[in-house]
């Protein structure tokens, strides 16, 4: 059952990574990526990661997505015609298909009894913020620190790209 649910959260989430690529709307766009960060999420708690499963929720689907919508939102311009045109994709898999996800990943919990595991045990503290902050501030410490470099750089470069054009003194 676990094998079933793991393909099942995982064809979830290339649906939604598709369906993000595809969309024209960019607020449909990043609302498809919520819907395939959760489906991750889902894969994490089959994993026996209950934290990285909580965490991918409320980082991924909660706040940076929230801050994504807003900016999207803010910043869209007028409507272009390409876009007011819909796709001619059928609308039932996109009301149907979520709360499916949801009763088959309960009934494979249920089912169950509680437990997610797949596979082979694992070692105790896995997926727990104590192995993770380990693997972050030890192993991955140089990556850790340069994606902050990145996100840094590229926050001023939003800042400088935002900015309204002054009349400054020297032009």
């Amino acid at each position: 059952m676990e094998g079933f649910l793991f393909w099942f959260c995982g064809s979830l989430m290339l649906l939604g990574g598709v369906m993000t690529v595809v969309q024209r709307n960019a607020v449909v766009s990043a609302v498809w990526l919520v819907f395939a960060f959760i489906c991750a999420s889902g894969i994490f708690a089959l994993l026996d990661a209950p934290f990285l499963a909580v965490m991918q929720v409320l980082v991924y689907a909660g706040a940076i997505m929230v801050l994504f919508i807003f900016v999207i939102m803010m910043l869209q311009g007028p409507a272009l015609a390409e876009e007011r045109t819909l796709l001619k994709l059928p609308m039932w898999p996109a009301v149907a298909v979520p709360p499916m996800a949801v009763v088959v990943m309960l009934i494979g919990y249920l089912r169950g009894h509680g437990t997610t595991a797949l596979g082979a045990a694992v070692p105790a503290g896995f997926g727990g913020p104590e192995m993770v902050a380990k693997l972050l501030l030890g192993k991955y410490i140089f990556a850790f620190e340069m994606i902050s470099i990145v996100l840094l750089v590229a926050l001023v470069g939003a800042l400088a790209l935002g900015r309204e054009e002054r009349a400054l003194p020297w032009k």
